[in-house]
């Protein structure tokens, strides 16, 4: 009877996740990150803070595992500001939909975070031998206003312009504070 209830109590751990899921880094707004290309999990947070100016300000968190060893990954970003369906929680500008479409004026669907700490420089990490990397930053911009809600969609890639490696995360309502 002791043999069947330690058997029992290893098969009932406190891991309830599995090896490839993961848990986002905490935040006001939290994804997961799937791998569209290339191995690799991970997530992302997103904690708008208030500022004087009333503009959108937050801190983002990004954290992946088990990605390309040594690898720089950008962090980019696909808002979804100043067309309709801009808080609809489906992110037509990553997935090419309308109004973000090919028929319609011309955007790039994903843009790279720029990092305010380096003049010119983009938000990027480098994963370790294991695959695990990680960064945190600010960003703000003056054109979205405290209160708008509008949809966004991240992803790390490994390129900007002709990614090999890409992980992205799922459409996220953000209000800016």
């Amino acid at each position: 009877m002791l043999i069947g209830v330690a058997v029992l109590a290893t098969a009932c751990g406190d891991s309830p996740t599995s090896p490839d899921s993961f848990t986002p880094p905490d935040g006001t707004y939290r994804s997961v990150f799937s791998a569209v290309l290339g191995p690799g999990v991970g997530g992302l947070s997103v904690t708008p803070v208030p500022t004087a100016a009333g503009t959108f300000d937050a801190i983002f968190k990004v954290r992946v595992e088990k990605a390309r060893p040594n690898t720089t990954y950008y962090v980019q970003r696909a808002p979804e500001v100043g067309r309709p369906n801009g808080a609809d929680g489906v992110c037509q500008r990553a997935l090419a939909l309308s109004p973000w479409s090919a028929g319609d004026p011309p955007a790039a669907a994903f843009v790279t975070f720029p990092q305010p700490a380096l003049p010119g420089g983009l938000a990027s990490f480098t994963t370790q031998p294991n695959g695990n990397g990680s960064i945190d930053f600010e960003y703000g911009t003056p054109n979205i206003a405290a209160g708008l809600a509008f949809d966004v969609m991240f992803r790390v890639v490994d390129d900007t312009a002709a990614p090999t490696a890409e992980l992205r995360s799922g459409c996220l309502t953000v209000t800016a504070k």
